[in-house]
């Protein structure tokens, strides 16, 4: 079947919205252009080959596709047009029992579906909140402030973040280490993956370890493997992630939280990239780049001790601080929209944005938890709508900024900062109270805190015994339970809650 439009264009002040329809059953197709053809600059084709180079050569709106797309998978289909064509709302035709497909579908990128055999006031329907989502989208790039980032996968409207983009770019083509600062959820994972994705090592492996998450008697091991029978419990040969990451990028996450001892051995790694695993007596060597990040001031790690001055140095080549969200508030209302499409993709829940109100509620939050909180409160907001439209988010009021001209001048300085304190006073003060905070709210469960702060247990643990907490502190009042057996100062041994 070759590509057809049904007549002219409207010569009406409003552009039809240009749909490609693709279906092996020449009926269905009939159909829809039949009742379609008042409205939509309509375009049909049979085979997934014709729609794939029509979408090459046409700017369309809307693309309708069958799930059935003859010799060619349906997850290769959207993955590859999703992929090249962002901006096209990918529609699918779903049959019977085809579950699994669809929610494929979905989580590749397909923006909404609907199941055979539908009317056309269903199709109208579906095909009017796609587009619905289209004018929202639009809406969204007018709060653009500065001409837009290409760095892979980073929202920037703020200036400071535009910068920190430009300069990971930058950065991105050589393969100087990187050393990322910046508070828990700031996207600092997000910008190392970037960086790595538009450097010549995009096509090696992408790895991580956080320091913080693995017992100070095992790292060695995850870092540079072991060899059988090395310790208890060797029972094979363990590649380790540094091994794992060559002709790629490795990433050192909360590299402050790395012990004294294990410190000295990245250092020697760092000199010839050169290692031997646990156990071992064979030089090996790793064509890696590391990026490490931290959530700490390591310069003030340093002067404390805690963090040695010669591996600070070495990976300290190029820093990049990532802001944390409350001081970028131009970024506040466009993430919120891609974690709403995210979500309600994700979800199957037809919700189209937020109302005024939700605005200025985002945007008058402090965001302790920065883009990895928003990211939980929009979530929690579109499982838990009831509409298309958000009217409230679930946000915890301690961290609400209470001047209401936050949210209409967004770039003012806010009036409760003491300015008499150095940055990282201040940040450790910040990070206090809001633990404090948590643990009050949780009742002294780590657990529950931490999933709610979005960091992990142990790395709470480490941050309750720098600010001298216990969690028996906040348990509910009426407690009788002390510190349990083998604790200290209400820190559980290893593996303990």
């Amino acid at each position: 079947m070759t590509p057809r439009s049904p007549g002219p264009k409207s010569r009406g002040p409003a552009r039809r919205p240009s749909l490609l329809v693709l279906d092996e059953d020449r009926a269905t197709l009939e159909h829809i252009q039949e009742g379609l053809r008042e409205g939509y600059d309509l375009t049909l084709v049979e085979r997934a080959e014709e729609a794939l180079g029509l979408l090459e050569r046409k700017r369309f709106d809307l693309l309708l596709s069958s799930s059935r797309l003859g010799g060619v998978e349906l997850t290769d289909m959207v993955a590859r047009v999703t992929a090249r064509h962002p901006h096209l709302h990918y529609i699918l035709m779903s049959n019977y029992g085809e579950v699994e497909s669809t929610l494929a579908a979905l989580r590749l990128g397909a923006a909404d579906y609907l199941r055979k055999p539908f009317s056309i006031g269903e199709l109208r329907h579906v095909l009017s909140r796609s587009m619905e989502r289209n004018s929202l989208r639009q809406e969204l790039e007018g709060l653009k402030a500065g001409p837009p980032t290409t760095l892979e996968g980073i929202i920037a409207r703020d200036e400071r973040m535009q910068e920190i983009c430009r300069l990971a770019e930058t950065v991105a083509g050589t393969d100087a280490t990187v050393l990322l600062s910046g508070e828990t959820g700031t996207g600092k994972g997000l910008v190392s993956q970037a960086i790595h994705h538009s450097s010549p090592r995009r096509d090696g492996p992408f790895v991580e370890i956080n320091c913080a998450a693995i017992p100070a008697t095992l790292i060695e091991s995850e870092l540079f493997g072991h060899e059988r029978g090395s310790f208890t419990g060797a029972v094979a040969r363990k590649i380790g992630r540094v091994e794992a990451a060559s002709k790629g990028t490795l990433l050192l996450d909360e590299v402050g939280e790395m012990p004294l001892d294990m410190q000295a051995k990245m250092l020697r790694f760092l000199h010839e990239f050169s290692f031997e695993r646990v156990g071992g007596n064979q030089k090996l060597s790793a064509d890696v780049r590391i990026i490490a990040a931290s959530n700490r001031d390591l310069g003030q790690a340093v002067k404390q001790g805690t963090f040695r001055e010669d591996l600070f140095y070495r990976l300290h080549v190029i820093e990049l601080h990532v802001p944390p969200l409350r001081e970028r508030r131009k970024d506040i209302l466009p993430l919120a929209e891609y974690f709403r499409e995210r979500f309600a993709a994700k979800y199957d829940k037809p919700v189209l944005g937020f109302s005024n109100a939700a605005k200025g509620q985002m945007m008058g939050h402090q965001w302790p938890g920065n883009v990895r909180e928003m990211e939980h409160a929009v979530e929690r907001a579109v499982i838990l709508a009831g509409g298309e439209v958000i009217d409230r988010l679930e946000l915890a009021s301690s961290t609400s900024l209470n001047p209401p001209s936050l949210a209409a001048s967004p770039d003012q300085p806010m009036a409760s900062l003491d300015l008499s304190q150095s940055l990282p006073e201040y940040m450790a003060d910040r990070e206090r109270e809001y633990l404090r905070a948590q643990l009050e709210r949780c009742r002294g469960r780590v657990n529950t805190t931490a999933q709610a702060a979005g960091i992990n247990p142990k790395t709470l643990y480490l941050k309750m015994n720098r600010h001298g907490m216990a969690k028996e502190d906040f348990r509910a009042s009426g407690s009788k339970d002390g510190p349990g057996k083998g604790q200290k100062n209400g820190i559980p041994p290893e593996g303990v809650q």
